[in-house]
């Protein structure tokens, strides 16, 4: 260990100072936004309701069409349409998931832009 304190030379350290401040700025920022993030969900063009991605939580949208949100991601859990294409996509933090047989779209928006409806 002597020895490699001896190879790194100042500049290395500075750069190894400065990656460590640029890794903990945007692992701080990343769960900033993560908190600050809703999921939207929408069943038959109405909005049923919005979610804080950060708090885990299981939605029943229908009889048979379940969302689930954990680890600030959401998936469809189960969903009665006949090829499953919205279930098989799993668990996203950004893209949204939509099925088109049973008309449910789920979208995750940030609380500042939550003032902006897409509708389908």
């Amino acid at each position: 260990m002597h020895k490699f304190l001896k190879i790194l030379t100042g500049s290395d350290i500075i750069l190894v100072i400065f990656l460590l401040f640029i890794s903990l700025t945007l692992f701080l920022y990343s769960h900033k936004t993560n908190s600050q993030k809703l999921v939207e969900i929408f069943y038959q063009n109405k909005l049923i309701g919005s979610f804080p991605i950060s708090k885990s939580k299981i939605i029943n949208v229908d009889k048979n069409i379940k969302v689930e949100i954990k680890n600030n991601k959401v998936r469809m859990l189960e969903n009665t349409c006949k090829r499953q294409i919205c279930v098989k996509q799993g668990w996203s933090d950004s893209v949204p998931i939509i099925c088109v047989p049973n008309k449910v779209m789920i979208k995750i928006v940030s609380k500042s832009k939550k003032k902006m409806l897409i509708t389908y």
